[in-house]
């Protein structure tokens, strides 16, 4: 309890008082869309695309478009539209508070410091801290990061093909190279690509592959850093609630869509997408290819029967 005590002020003060920046770009026209959500994007409350004319940080684009209240010398999104930090408003009983990504990776900069350019995906998302307090990445605005990286960098994507899998990770390829991602590369599974990233990565693999590796474990057993909504075994994938509690359990056909990082502002998150058998595997890819926006406004999602499982479950 002292440890995520601890954990939890040391991710505020970050949130607070990033020392990271973005320079503004020298080209600020276009269009960027910017979400508000809340409970883990379960209800929304404002989700537009708004035209670029100047450079504009996205405290700028808030305070434009939403009743924005700040506190700490204005660097830090006290309340929007009246939801207020659970850390600022001591009356608050169940620490609630606002969470943004940018490109759907937990930002490192602080709202008055970043400046979006054409084509990102600003989320802020109102929700409760619970026992997975830390969501380093999460797969609401695919097909970002793939587009346009974070800060302004594009490192690139690379597809980790795992046994039998070859053919949907051509298919995946093949799809985001059709939305204008411009470099993106397909190689069979190795852990090491994945746990030591120059590049945006994505698994597509069995998870039987994967179930005995220590790193894979290792996500698992740190979810409250690595943010995974689920619990993944070899003969069973579990969602879970804000709490890490087990809510559904699904034996076969499921697949599974997450995302992680090492920290915040991972300009090289990593992305699975597995499943207990074949069938759970392709549900998971066709529901990134076939089936524009069906992840939108998702942290995590479980593929079941071929319709989303949103995760966390509320």
């Amino acid at each position: 309890m002292l440890y995520k005590k601890v954990f939890t002020l040391a991710l505020l003060v970050m949130f607070i008082f990033s020392g990271g920046c973005s320079s503004p770009p020298e080209v600020t026209t276009g269009e960027v869309t910017l979400i508000v959500t809340r409970d883990f994007g379960k209800e929304h409350i404002f989700n537009e695309n708004i035209k670029l004319d100047s450079k504009k940080s996205v405290m700028e684009l808030l305070n434009q478009h939403l009743d924005v209240q700040t506190a700490y010398g204005g660097g830090f999104v006290n309340s929007i539209n009246g939801l207020e930090s659970g850390y600022t408003n001591a009356a608050e009983k169940e620490k609630l508070d606002w969470f943004y990504f940018m490109n759907g990776i937990m930002t490192s900069v602080g709202a008055t410091e970043y400046f979006p350019t054409n084509g990102d995906v600003i989320w802020w998302d109102y929700h409760a801290w619970g026992d997975i307090p830390f969501t380093p990445a999460v797969i609401g605005t695919f097909p970002q990061p793939f587009l346009n990286g974070y800060q302004g960098e594009n490192p690139g994507t690379l597809i980790l093909s795992g046994q039998g899998c070859q053919d949907l990770a051509e298919a995946l390829a093949d799809y985001l190279k059709s939305v204008g991602v411009k470099e993106v590369e397909v190689k069979p599974y190795e852990e090491k690509l994945a746990s030591d990233r120059s590049k945006i990565t994505i698994v597509v693999a069995l998870w039987e592959e994967l179930s005995d590796s220590s790193f894979w474990n290792g996500i698992q057993a740190h979810r409250d850093k690595t943010g995974w909504f689920a619990e993944l075994e070899k003969n069973a994938f579990h969602g879970l609630n804000e709490k890490a509690l087990r809510q559904v359990t699904y034996n076969q056909g499921v697949g599974a869509i997450l995302a992680t990082g090492m920290g915040m502002g991972d300009s090289t998150p990593l992305w699975l997408i597995t499943g207990i058998d074949m069938e759970g595997v392709a549900d998971a890819v066709k529901a990134l290819t076939s089936e524009e926006g069906k992840i939108s406004g998702h942290f995590g999602a479980l593929v079941h029967d071929k319709s989303i499982v949103s995760l966390p479950i509320q």
